[in-house]
């Protein structure tokens, strides 16, 4: 029993298209690796912004200037029970009211450049610049 052996014709045109569904299957594999390459950057980075903007600072309290009086106005507290003793002026001079601070309490007497100080956060509520010109 003989068996023929099928044609060279035959044969290459097999071989074509079993490599052209080797190579289709390639380029879809490799979109499919890079797509995932890519989801998985994006959650490291999206997990990098979102520690970021957790440790910003929140502001304890906002405070408008009023350069005819020389007076600066607590005009939002963010902060529960801040008392002014725990605040400082660092530059220019000004009079602190005592006790807890309350919306619409008043710094008086400001003059030059103004900076009030949170002492037990180290953090800057403001500068205000109260030079005459």
């Amino acid at each position: 029993m003989i068996e023929k052996v099928p044609s060279t014709e035959k044969i290459l045109g097999v071989v074509w298209i079993v490599s052209w569904i080797l190579a289709i299957w390639a380029y879809h594999l490799q979109f499919f690796i890079t797509g995932l390459f890519c989801l998985f950057l994006v959650f490291i980075l999206l997990g990098r912004f979102d520690k970021k903007e957790e440790k910003k600072p929140k502001p304890l309290a906002l405070f408008s200037m009023d350069k005819n009086t020389r007076t600066l106005t607590v005009q939002k507290i963010y902060e529960d029970n801040l008392n002014w003793e725990e605040h400082e002026i660092c530059s220019g001079i000004a009079t602190l009211p005592s006790g807890q601070i309350k919306e619409g309490d008043t710094v008086t007497n400001c003059k030059g450049n103004v900076a009030l100080r949170h002492i037990p956060t180290n953090t800057l509520l403001g500068g205000f610049d109260f030079k005459e010109q």
